[in-house]
């Protein structure tokens, strides 16, 4: 991929606040809050997702990666001739849910945590990481004040908003030849950051936003926004961030409306990492049509990670796995990782092991974990993995079959 323009990237970096919303932490957190457990017990994971709610398909994916992990270490002999455990906690995609899911892990013993999806989940669950002394790997937050400096028990396998908005933005630009955009997103944390960002590389590519247009969760009848979108005229691509629900309903809408490429207009749906593979057989026939999204795991990537992974995958539950499936899985392994490494699982042991993670070959692509210059990747925090080696883009065709595209 081609790397953001450093001057711009800076100048959003240091405005992260603006971008994400306030996400006050303190950097206080005690390396000795969980000391008191045995070093040498058992890898206990506790697996904090949304199980039930409008994210609950991240939840439901998610856990598929882990228990696949799991599975595959402990049948190799565990960590440390001893079986991996994971308990797994509702966060319902809120930040007291996971508040509330990361203090009863905790509660129960776990010396890691896989946490949360939803960004401002996972903002929820960090000042209880900063108190109890226990690090979590998010594997499908995008808000950049996740790993901001001094949020020293939280990292990020995933590309921040930064990485994603950034790529996206140019891709549109360079690939689309876009002009134009208006963008949809939801009011939170990663909705605005992700839209915040994309505005301002897209305009740095010379194209012109015409609107910003921002909701709530519970809105489900997106017809006014569509129509909204019609009246603008000429819009050459239209960058969504939602979840899958409010997603489905708003590519009907603009479909229906005739804007995009499933209803006869010209306008391309853009998305990054949100929505699942399947996402098209949810709409209505056709209304997908041109949708083009980033992925971090495509299933006909020919590499042996993602080919391996494939083939588990869909012996252990009969069926093709998703990015969000591919992503906790990396998560997992990771934690893996750092457990072999430390030779221990003390909480403090193990979140320092991370920071020691180079090179690790993942389903999603490398991970590497390390001081990083902000102009490069928007990392200034080693928690943050600072590779994007492995990103695709796909396209919906007719009918709701995906197209990998060569970019």
């Amino acid at each position: 991929m081609r790397k953001p323009r450093s001057k711009t990237l800076a100048a959003v970096v240091a405005g992260g606040l603006m971008l994400t919303g306030c996400a006050g932490t303190t950097s206080s957190g005690s390396d000795d809050a969980a000391g008191e457990r045995d070093s040498s017990a058992p890898l206990h994971i506790g697996a904090v997702l949304p199980l039930s709610g409008d994210g609950a398909y991240f939840g439901v994916a998610g856990r598929k990666g882990i228990e696949l992990a799991v599975e595959q270490a402990n049948a190799a002999g565990g960590v440390n001739g001893k079986d991996i455990r994971v308990t797994f906690s509702d966060s319902v995609c809120e930040p007291s849910g996971a508040k509330q899911a990361a203090e009863k892990v905790i509660s129960d013993g776990v010396n890691a945590i896989i946490g949360d999806e939803c960004s401002s989940a996972t903002l929820g669950l960090m000042p209880v990481l900063e108190q109890e002394g226990v690090a979590t790997i998010t594997p499908g937050s995008s808000a950049l004040a996740i790993t901001d400096p001094g949020n020293d028990w939280t990292f990020r396998i995933m590309p921040n908003e930064v990485m994603q908005g950034a790529d996206l933005a140019e891709k549109a630009a360079d690939e689309l030849g876009a002009k134009t955009a208006v963008i949809l997103h939801e009011n939170t944390d990663a909705g605005i950051g992700n839209a915040e960002v994309f505005q301002t590389f897209f305009e740095e590519s010379g194209g012109e936003v015409l609107d910003v247009i921002g909701f709530d969760r519970e809105v489900q009848d997106f017809t006014s926004v569509a129509t909204r979108v019609a009246a603008l005229g000429d819009v050459d691509v239209i960058p969504t961030y939602t979840l899958e629900g409010q997603g489905v309903n708003i590519t009907n809408a603009l479909a229906q409306a005739n804007v995009t490429k499933g209803g006869g207009g010209e306008a391309i749906q853009l998305g990054t990492i949100w929505l699942p593979l399947g996402f098209e057989d949810k709409v209505a026939e056709n209304a997908a049509e041109g949708y083009v999204r980033i992925v971090q795991f495509d299933p006909n990537d020919p590499n042996d990670a993602a080919t391996s992974f494939l083939a588990d995958f869909q012996q252990k539950y009969d069926e093709i796995p998703n990015h969000i499936s591919a992503h906790a899985f990396d998560a997992a392994n990771v934690w893996i990782e750092a457990a072999e490494k430390a030779d221990s699982t003390d909480p403090t042991a193990l979140r320092d092991a991370l920071l020691e993670i180079e090179g690790f070959t993942g389903v999603t692509g490398t991970v590497t974990f390390e001081e990083n210059d902000v102009e490069t990747c928007s990392c200034p925090n080693e928690r943050q993995n600072i590779e994007l080696d492995t990103i695709h883009y796909i396209e919906t065709q007719p009918g709701g079959d995906l197209n990998s595209l060569a970019w």
